[in-house]
């Protein structure tokens, strides 16, 4: 959820709620006929802490604007489906109505406050939740983003970024759009990142960078020294398209993905849509991982693998790796 708080886990107070929105019946008025409703808060705590350990079932996908934030939080799973879109619509009501949660946290305080200047839309959609949410005062915007930021980090993290206060993003430089994976510490950046986005990206946590988009596709940007210079690690594996993906990129990948998780590194991952970043990403989440192809294929599509050449290219792969393995000939 990325309106008002996916993030739901301590500062709930009853009285707190009843002083600002009159009752959880009241709020539900908010909603339109056969939509959830305010719920109260008991469920609200549950729900959210169910949604925490679901984490690695969820998946997500977050554009921000200068206005504000575009996401779209989705599972394969129908009971959790339901969870957030209750969840969503509940968490709607109460920003609507400005009835705080988590007030232990200055990004969710700061941002309840100032609920008359943010407008929201959520809909449902066939596994999910998308929500768009906006405002005209350039602080505020900063709160959504930091927001949607804090909410990715509970898709990654399940609950242990539930116990923690929520990252402060200042206005200014919009944060790149990005994919996350539930369980998955690692952010899939959807564009090519600037120099300002990495310096953001670093103070988010990233420790080394992933690219796999060739350097004469933009010439004019050393992203080599735009990483280095802020102490993150630089991991080039240039490709172009299906011609140039061979083995040999395939290899390199997983050995990247791998290096990242025995230095325990959050690494950030891109091309220039993250189209190229889904082969390498397949087969090291079947091969060195033990994801099934099916699950590997999703994940993939969700940080926006789109060339149907892949698909097959990366099928053959598995295939010649899985009979190595085996020890056919």
């Amino acid at each position: 959820m990325a309106a008002a708080g996916f993030g739901v886990t301590v500062g709930y107070g009853t009285s707190e709620v009843a002083a600002q929105s009159g009752s959880a019946e009241g709020a539900s008025s908010l909603r339109e006929p056969g939509e959830p409703r305010f719920n109260p808060l008991a469920h609200d705590r549950r729900v959210w802490q169910q949604l925490l350990s679901d984490a690695p079932k969820i998946r997500r996908v977050v554009i921000y604007t200068e206005r504000g934030v575009e996401a779209t939080t989705e599972s394969d799973d129908p009971e959790v489906i339901a969870r957030l879109q209750d969840h969503a619509f509940s968490m709607q009501a109460r920003m609507e109505a400005g009835a705080r949660v988590r007030m232990w946290d200055p990004i969710f305080a700061e941002l309840f406050a100032q609920h008359k200047a943010v407008e929201l839309h959520v809909e449902k959609t066939d596994n999910g939740v998308k929500i768009e949410e906006w405002s005209d005062d350039p602080e505020v915007v900063a709160l959504l983003w930091s927001h949607a930021a804090g909410v990715s980090d509970f898709v990654r993290e399940g609950h242990e970024a539930g116990r923690r206060p929520t990252a402060r993003i200042g206005p200014g430089t919009v944060p790149p759009p990005e994919a996350v994976l539930g369980g998955i510490r690692h952010r899939f950046i959807l564009h090519q990142p600037s120099p300002e986005e990495l310096e953001m990206l670093r103070e988010l946590g990233v420790q080394r960078v992933i690219s796999f988009r060739p350097t004469e596709e933009n010439p004019d940007y050393d992203q080599a020294d735009a990483v280095e210079s802020r102490g993150m690690r630089w991991v080039h594996i240039p490709f172009s398209g299906p011609d140039d993906l061979d083995s040999t990129i395939i290899d390199a990948s997983r050995r990247a993905f791998l290096e990242a998780d025995a230095a325990g590194e959050t690494a950030a991952i891109h091309c220039r849509t993250g189209n190229r970043a889904g082969p390498g990403w397949i087969a090291y989440r079947v091969l060195d991982k033990g994801v099934s192809r099916e699950q590997a294929f999703i994940e993939a599509r969700t940080i926006q693998m789109i060339t149907p050449e892949f698909e097959q290219l990366i099928i053959e792969y598995l295939d010649s790796r899985s009979k190595d393995d085996s020890g056919e000939n």
